[in-house]
């Protein structure tokens, strides 16, 4: 797989798991599009548009309930900032440029792999625990830069078919040794990024405060 090729075949992934309706994908999607979006249709975001669009989307997610406070308050108090002055369009772009788009995306479609195919598949609770935590892993791995999307691919292959020349998408019913395969690429591809085995559960809403903190220069 070169290069030029990741790119589409994420953009397919990305697909497949919002046709599963993949409600954390969907708002980091939204936020992947919010730079764009306020910088040409500034009057309707400041109306609360985009920020009403993005707390439906945390709303209707499946994020824990801390998680989705943490994100509609602060996407609340950036709208009452930017529409009182206090906040430019490039203080804005420079927070989705800290959030590194493409690296949410790509960890929110690894933790939908264990918080939703693994968790409602056959294998024994043991071995969901072990595959939930395997891709939180590999999702930690992404967002700190260690492990890139074209790895993903690598780990999510067993599970993958392809549908067309870039489109691909989640095998309907996943064989307990595929699942299985799925989690040792996982964990192997953690070992090697130097990921903890006990590391902690992705925290989503932290990561968007911490990315419009270093934006804005607040504490």
């Amino acid at each position: 797989m070169n290069d030029q090729e990741a790119p589409k075949q994420m953009s397919g992934c990305a697909k497949a798991a919002i046709g599963c309706g993949i409600a954390t994908l969907i708002l980091l999607i939204i936020l992947a599009l919010g730079a764009w979006y306020v910088a040409r249709n500034a009057k309707a975001w400041a109306a609360g548009g985009f920020a009403s669009v993005v707390n439906q989307a945390v709303e209707q997610s499946t994020l824990p309930d801390e998680q989705k406070k943490t994100i509609t308050s602060r996407v609340d108090h950036i709208k009452d900032e930017f529409v009182a002055g206090n906040i430019t369009l490039e203080q804005i772009g420079q927070a989705m440029e800290n959030l590194n788009v493409e690296n949410l995306i790509a960890a929110g479609f690894t933790q939908y792999v264990g918080s939703g195919i693994i968790e409602s598949s056959q294998l024994s609770d043991d071995d969901k625990a072990v595959g939930k935590q395997a891709m939180n892993r590999v999702a930690t791995g992404v967002l700190d830069g260690n492990i890139s999307t074209q790895q993903i691919e690598q780990v999510l292959a067993p599970i993958m078919q392809q549908t067309g020349s870039d489109n691909w998408e989640f095998k309907q019913n996943p064989t307990p040794e595929e699942l299985q395969q799925v989690m040792e690429n996982a964990n192997d591809l953690a070992d090697k990024a130097g990921i903890p085995q006990d590391v902690e559960q992705v925290d989503f809403g932290k990561r968007v405060e911490e990315a419009f903190d270093e934006a804005l220069g607040t504490p």
